[in-house]
């Protein structure tokens, strides 16, 4: 068995290979720059939402380092949160919480300003099913 290319090159930035025969990259961050550079742009917008809704998950989970806390919305923006990118919704009958993986939101005021109710995601938000064709 062959070990060694005589002249083949990376699929990514075409320097010549040395190694295994059926070899196609010169390491991995060539391999991961090719296949970004080719992904679809369906690919491509959910990998970018999915991106946007774990930064949303990270910021909630530091302000609630307790599981449960009230921030003021400013504070939120300026932690850059996306309000458009949540993994789902639980409607009670005094709030609607925006769910972010196994944290949660829900926008109210105080005194006329505006906050956010962060929680950490409860089993009882799951067995909730939400009646959307309902009217």
């Amino acid at each position: 068995m062959e070990l060694l290319r005589s002249f083949s090159e990376c699929m990514n930035c075409h320097k010549p290979l040395a190694g295994r025969r059926d070899k196609k990259f010169c390491d991995n961050q060539c391999k991961a720059e090719y296949h970004n550079k080719n992904k679809t742009y369906g690919e491509l917008y959910i990998s970018s939402t999915q991106s946007k809704v774990r930064h949303n998950r990270r910021i909630l989970k530091t302000l609630s380092p307790e599981g449960k806390a009230t921030v003021r919305k400013e504070i939120l923006d300026q932690m850059g949160y996306d309000y458009r990118y949540f993994s789902g919704i639980f409607k009670t009958k005094a709030n609607l919480y925006y769910l972010v993986y196994d944290y949660a939101f829900s926008p109210i005021f105080e005194k006329g300003i505006e906050k956010a109710l962060i929680v950490q995601r409860q089993d009882y938000m799951d067995r909730l099913t939400l009646e959307i064709w309902k009217k």
